[in-house]
């Protein structure tokens, strides 16, 4: 089917001009006026069939170019690994099927807890959501405040069932996890990605970003996909900085900047 004829099936005619009793109209004089309604309309229809369908404009952008005020770069801040530092596309796959595994077991595992609501499953009283200092103590340790500095004992911290924090930080266990909502889950992920990039990367650090990814719901917020993506650039910036392939840190990089373009659908930020 051409353009044309799909034009003519969305465009039907509000007026029958092919009637027996009008006569067909092939050329006429543009100075003198119609004579009748029905010629009217049939000019009107013989100028719409010389216009083409689809019309583009000649314009001249370079005129534009002194006064733009706005540029936008086509990069995504991604810095793709040199050769050898990264999973194959293959390995890639592997990972995230394996975290998709993870998560499916962590949503049965909570819905069992919930039918059941046993005394052992109630929910820790963590900090407040929006309390990075009580978060940051709780996660990573109280050696170092969000702002950098040795600090210790602040009052903002949480008060829960981990009243001692130590100063290497709480691994993410389940019972903590579990007693995150959505929206703390949220929270915490963009607190972390501060941190990475005012403090650079630590293991341990890695495996509260793989738990509160498990958790994330999806689709994702827009706002939630553009932390994702924020973290999938920091963390390409420090494996550029990795001189070796045995460095301890590559490989939880690696996983993150995978499961960021291959599980949350990120793909113009993956590893070729």
């Amino acid at each position: 089917m051409d353009g044309t004829t799909e034009l003519d099936d969305l465009q039907k005619p509000a007026f029958l001009l092919d009637s027996p009793d009008v006569e067909i109209l092939e050329e006429y004089d543009p100075d003198i006026p119609a004579s009748n309604p029905l010629e009217y309309l049939q000019r009107v229809r013989l100028e719409a069939e010389k216009c083409p369908s689809v019309v583009v404009a000649d314009i001249d952008v370079a005129t534009f170019k002194s006064k733009q005020t706005v540029l936008v770069s086509p990069s995504t801040g991604f810095i793709p690994a040199e050769r050898g530092f990264a999973p194959t596309v293959a390995a890639q796959r592997r990972l995230a099927a394996q975290f998709s595994d993870v998560r499916q077991a962590y949503r049965r595992y909570l819905h069992n807890t919930k039918k059941e609501k046993t005394d052992q499953d109630k929910k820790l009283k963590l900090p407040v959501m929006q309390d990075e200092c009580a978060w940051k103590q709780l996660c990573l340790g109280n050696s170092v405040t969000p702002e950098g500095s040795v600090e210790e004992g602040e009052e903002g911290q949480g008060v829960g069932a981990i009243p001692d924090s130590s100063k290497e930080g709480t691994p993410p266990n389940l019972h903590i996890l579990m007693s995150m909502d959505q929206w703390t889950v949220i929270q915490v992920l963009e607190f972390h990605i501060t941190w990475l990039q005012r403090h650079g990367f630590s293991t341990l650090q890695t495996q509260w970003l793989y738990g509160l990814m498990v958790c994330l719901e999806k689709p994702l917020y827009p706002d939630t996909a553009a932390s994702l993506r924020n973290l999938s650039r920091c963390c390409s910036a420090i494996r550029a900085m990795v001189d070796s392939k045995d460095d301890d840190r590559l490989a939880p990089l690696n996983l993150i900047i995978c499961l960021v373009s291959r599980y949350f659908d990120q793909g113009d930020l993956a590893d070729k």
